[in-house]
């Protein structure tokens, strides 16, 4: 029961690490697309990587705790290795609607907070748009 209740918790952090490495990837592609010069980052995503390097330790140490420590590294080593890209598969692609969504409502969020004229974030919030409204290519 133990070990069922760790795998879960495994295949969840996978899927957060798979969910947040296509996020990260539309980040990328959309700041060299944009030329904007790393001001398309989200707080939430740099909150996100640093859960992701702390958890993965965590659940090591976790699973030494409960199960033999070889059998948790070979299961972290395993599900990091394995099951995150097969987790993946279940996400969003990178550069897909969902994520360019999530960034143009946070470069708007930042444009509406902003003092002054942000007219480079208006700027990257209008391509965005006009990726949005683009249709999709093969």
């Amino acid at each position: 029961m133990l070990l069922a209740l760790y795998l879960g918790l495994l295949a969840l952090l996978a899927l957060f690490t798979a969910y947040t490495r296509n996020f990260q990837r539309t980040i990328v592609e959309l700041d060299q697309t944009l030329q904007a010069a790393g001001r398309l980052v989200p707080p939430l995503q740099v909150l996100r990587t640093i859960l992701i390097v702390t958890l993965w330790p965590a659940a090591f140490i976790l699973g030494v705790l409960f199960v033999a420590w070889w059998k948790a590294v070979v299961l972290v080593v395993g599900s990091f290795l394995l099951l995150t890209p097969v987790m993946g598969s279940f996400t969003p692609r990178p550069m897909s609607p969902h994520f360019l969504r999530r960034v143009r409502g946070d470069v708007e969020r930042r444009i509406a907070d902003e003092p002054g004229d942000p007219a480079e974030l208006r700027r990257i919030a209008d391509r965005i748009a006009e990726m949005l409204e683009a249709p999709p290519s093969a």
